[in-house]
């Protein structure tokens, strides 16, 4: 199905297999094959420089911050609509939730394009159509047209989650792709919660609601120039491919071919089989695999609940103006920045010197340390906003709870990612599609109940119902952490735990 962040190691070569792309150790072939002239080949996108690394790396997270931004920000402007529609807050909330079901259903189809086409023109592409569906969303007349052109900027927007894992490791080298990763997903996670700080103040301003689709419009435009004219083909197979075709028709090489195979002759039936009928085994098979997704679509969900019981807490119950209610979020930002901080740090020191003592060998249960501490974080912010939630208490206990929520989810999700890649290396579009499939389906159902929840139970039980919850989930890792060696020597699927 989809790609993730960083899942995009996996292209398929002409017998349906999966290739690590983007390697200067590929070897050289002899014959018609066509590949890297030598480890210095300036067309490896390994080779680029420094700054043309940066300027990819920064296209590919601009993409994704206006998505991300684009996905949450809707959540501002609910109650302008509902007076304008005349309609209910869960009809509203749609315009959320039907984003986040594009962003399911699509990257299936991202997902082959890039192994056609490469990762240049499906990403401008669905920046181009991201853009042209934010225009009805700003001038529809009526909910309908707007709640349809939400399910199309998610379907479409959904190109830049579903390459951008592709996109990073094509150009960075292991040594260097985790700092990568992590600003491509702290952008993607903190985005969302950043939005309705701009989003509010918008509404509330004498642009009104609609402008808060504009914005978007505006910063999509940007993305998809940036991508027409700044970012370059990176995917190994299709830069060789390119090649190939060039020397066929100089005639220099009558024969010529892509080492990686000729990649237009690859069969539907193996597009079929490794991005709509594996993930879905994977999920019925690989316990590793279906207990880590649970976790990070209880924690994707409750990113997207967010929307909708902060301005219940803030806006409602404690009766501030749309602009101000919106600051509190501003604690969240700043735990994911330390959340972020603590994944660089971890991964730069105790990884890698976990990795060179196991004699270069990865160990994909070291992630899980940082992630059992990001789960402990979490219970911990949940029940602090919990009961300072009642108007006669401060509310700088609130944001203060926000700090580790926000540091707690981010830990969480993005060491889901890492140690799910790490433990399915070699088949990690597979196993992050069915993922990403699951959890984009609990972001969308979580704003739909959110509002019964925190109106029926308050603020202080809603939010505990989700501290409970999160200390239930605490042992998946520590399980993993003590037995994730073991259960990896029984799948066919992991990597090997030898």
């Amino acid at each position: 199905m989809s790609t993730s962040p960083i899942s995009g190691s996996e292209t398929l070569d002409a017998s349906g297999e999966t290739a690590v792309s983007g390697s200067p150790e590929n070897k050289q072939l002899v014959g018609p094959f066509v590949t890297w002239t030598g480890p210095d080949d300036p067309a490896n996108p390994q080779n680029f420089s420094i700054a043309r690394k940066v300027l990819i790396t920064f296209i590919w997270v601009y993409g994704n911050l206006v998505v991300a931004i684009g996905s949450s920000i809707w959540s501002s402007a609910a109650t302008a609509i509902r007076a304008e529609f005349n309609t209910s807050t869960i009809v509203v909330t749609l315009g959320v939730s039907l984003f986040l079901l594009g962003y399911a259903l699509a990257p299936p189809i991202w997902g082959p394009l890039s192994e056609r086409f490469g990762r240049k023109w499906p990403m401008t592409l669905g920046m181009f159509l991201f853009t042209v569906f934010c225009i009805p969303a700003a001038v529809g007349t009526n909910l309908e047209t707007l709640l349809i052109a939400r399910f199309f900027q998610g379907a479409f927007g959904s190109a830049a989650l579903a390459l951008v894992g592709g996109g990073i490791v094509d150009i960075w080298n292991p040594a260097h792709r985790g700092v990568a990763i992590a600003a491509c997903i702290g952008t993607i996670f903190g985005s969302p919660i950043f939005a309705p700080i701009i989003g509010n103040f918008i509404e509330e301003s004498y642009l009104g609601w609609r402008w808060t689709q504009w914005i978007i419009c505006i910063a999509g435009g940007c993305a998809f120039l940036l991508c027409l004219f700044c970012l370059p083909e990176t995917l190994a197979p299709v830069i060789l491919n390119a090649r190939a075709v060039e020397l066929r028709k100089n005639g220099q090489n009558p024969e010529a071919m892509s080492a990686f195979g000729n990649m237009r002759q690859v069969e539907l039936a193996v597009i079929v089989r490794i991005y709509l009928v594996r993930p879905f085994k994977l999920l019925t098979t690989e316990p590793i695999l279906v207990f880590i997704t649970i976790y990070q679509s209880f924690i994707y969900g409750m990113l997207y609940l967010v929307f909708e019981s902060y301005p219940i807490a803030f806006r409602e119950i404690r009766g501030w103006a749309p602009g101000i209610s919106a600051l509190p979020f501003l604690g969240l930002v700043v735990g994911v920045l330390i959340g972020a901080a603590f994944v660089v740090w971890h991964t730069k020191v105790r990884f890698l010197a976990a990795v060179q003592a196991n004699g270069g060998r990865m160990v994909p249960e070291q992630r899980l340390p940082l992630m059992i501490m990001g789960g402990c974080l979490l219970p911990v912010g949940l029940f602090t906003f919990a009961w300072t939630s009642h108007p006669s208490i401060h509310w700088a206990g609130m944001v203060v709870g926000s700090i580790p929520i926000g540091m707690g989810m981010y830990m969480v999700f993005v060491q889901c990612f890492n140690y799910l890649v790490d433990v399915y290396a070699p088949i990690a579009n597979s196993a992050i599609g069915g993922n990403t499939f699951v959890r984009s389906f609990f972001g969308a159902g979580f704003p739909l109940f959110g509002p019964y929840m925190y109106h029926n139970l308050g603020v202080d039980w809603a939010t505990s119902t989700l501290g409970f919850i999160s200390i239930a989930m605490i042992p998946i890792p520590i399980l993993f952490y003590k037995y994730g060696y073991r259960i990896r020597s029984w799948s066919n699927n992991s990597i090997s735990a030898a």
